[in-house]
């Protein structure tokens, strides 16, 4: 039986073993993949304390600092959760069963992929989802941003203060997003608006050198060089194994109050899995270690009323 289960090895994750350990709560961090979306990202330059690290290394280092706690990490997927008729927890994954007091859940979002030829294989090669993590790396070159919501044309207008040259892709004729900002991208001399059409392959070797482009109306291709590649066309949150326990918005990101917590006792939520505005690492650690604190305190409570 741990005193806290937490569902997500990214830095949320992380940050909440840190704080729990350090509460002397027995823990236990699983996660299907380690680093959370780390992993999509190559070099971090807003992360306090350095002016850039490979997000690799971070992921390292805080493994590293979790595991010298002894915090246990499983590279598992949780399948389903449970709550029992004590107030505990069960936590089901493919093989096993664990138990817990307390569940923080800290899974993050998935990007959306456009699924064509060479997304896959250019991944972090120049193609990538993160343009506040990798835009600095693009000065003064040719990129391209994908999308037409307010993710995309944000991008969009980040990259033109960066990089010499912006195209913007989009499926449509209009763009889904707030009218100022639109007007702010289209007034920008250096992003040029590719309208009504979509990625259909991402060419190069070792790193990105260029995309095909199909208009949707026409059906001519044309390939566009670039040196890299945002794709803005939304984040998913796999949040259903708290179907029930926990209330979710449209985009089925996780309903927490100011202390993390969610409509069950003992069940805890953080980080960009939650409807916190602001995607960014330190607003997710932050988050996780309220999240953690507040668990802390509710076992404190639960062992102080059943004395």
């Amino acid at each position: 039986m741990y005193d806290t289960i937490i569902i997500g090895a990214g830095p949320a994750g992380m940050a909440a073993a840190i704080y729990a350990s350090r509460r002397e709560m027995n823990t236990l961090v699983m996660g299907k993949e380690l680093g959370g979306q780390l992993v999509w990202a190559s070099d971090i330059e807003n992360y306090p304390g350095y002016k850039s690290i490979n997000a690799f290394d971070l992921i390292q280092k805080l493994q590293d600092q979790v595991k010298s706690l002894g915090v246990s990490i499983k590279n598992v997927e949780v399948k389903k959760i449970e709550k029992q008729e004590d107030g505990t927890f069960k936590l089901f994954t493919e093989k096993d069963i664990f138990e817990a007091r307390t569940v923080i859940i800290a899974m993050g979002l998935s990007p959306r992929r456009l699924a064509i030829d060479g997304e896959e294989r250019l991944s972090g090669k120049g193609v990538s989802y993160c343009a506040n993590c990798d835009g600095p790396f693009y000065k003064d070159k040719v990129v391209s941003v994908v999308g037409g919501g307010n993710s995309a044309l944000d991008a969009a207008e980040i990259l033109s203060k960066i990089a010499k040259k912006v195209y913007l892709v989009h499926r449509r004729e209009e763009f889904r997003a707030f009218e100022a900002l639109i007007n702010e991208v289209k007034n920008r001399q250096n992003i040029e608006l590719i309208l009504n059409s979509s990625p259909v392959e991402f060419l190069g070797q070792d790193s990105l050198k260029s995309m095909k482009v199909k208009n949707n109306k026409t059906q001519e291709i044309k390939e566009i060089e670039v040196d890299g590649v945002f794709v803005e066309v939304g984040r998913i949150a796999h949040t259903d194994i708290v179907e029930g326990l926990a209330e979710r918005n449209e985009k089925k990101e996780i309903l927490v109050n100011e202390l993390a917590k969610t409509k069950t006792s003992g069940l805890f939520a953080c980080g960009d899995v939650t409807q916190n505005e602001y995607k960014q690492i330190t607003v997710a650690m932050g988050q996780a270690t309220t999240a953690a604190l507040a668990a802390y305190q509710y076992l404190q409570v639960l062992g102080s009323e059943k004395q």
